[in-house]
């Protein structure tokens, strides 16, 4: 023995280290196919739908006299406005089915940290 004790149990699971994913991290081609595949996915069936609902619902309360239009500009601005919201909108409503498809890859780094950080999370402190 080497002066140290070995108080760990036989069979116990030992924890696997958690891959590093910083600025540098080059994502795999599967890695890389899902992120195109959450961009557009995301872009088609978040933001455009909410953009566009966003808009439609704003001309609507602009022509009913609930929103004013700006003297110069008339409803432009806040229909911008509406659709940047409704894009971002989507976009984030995105993440939590993006990060699911990134857990469910095999042989991802990228998955076994979002993985790993949702173990940390659910384990009680200390």
């Amino acid at each position: 023995m080497n002066g140290r004790a070995d108080f760990r149990e036989p069979n116990a699971e030992v924890p696997r280290p958690i891959p590093h994913i910083g600025a540098d991290y080059i994502p795999t081609e599967e890695e890389r196919r899902v992120f195109a595949e959450c961009n557009d996915e995301s872009f088609w069936f978040r933001s455009v739908p909410l953009a566009a609902t966003s808009m439609l619902i704003t001309q609507g309360l602009i022509s009913k006299g609930i929103l004013s239009s700006h003297p110069k500009y008339g409803s432009i601005p806040k229909l911008i406005f509406a659709c940047i919201m409704g894009y971002f909108a989507g976009k984030l409503s995105y993440v939590k089915t993006c990060q699911e498809k990134f857990k469910n890859l095999e042989n991802s780094p990228l998955g076994e940290a979002l993985r790993s950080g949702q173990a940390r999370r659910s384990l009680p402190p200390g």
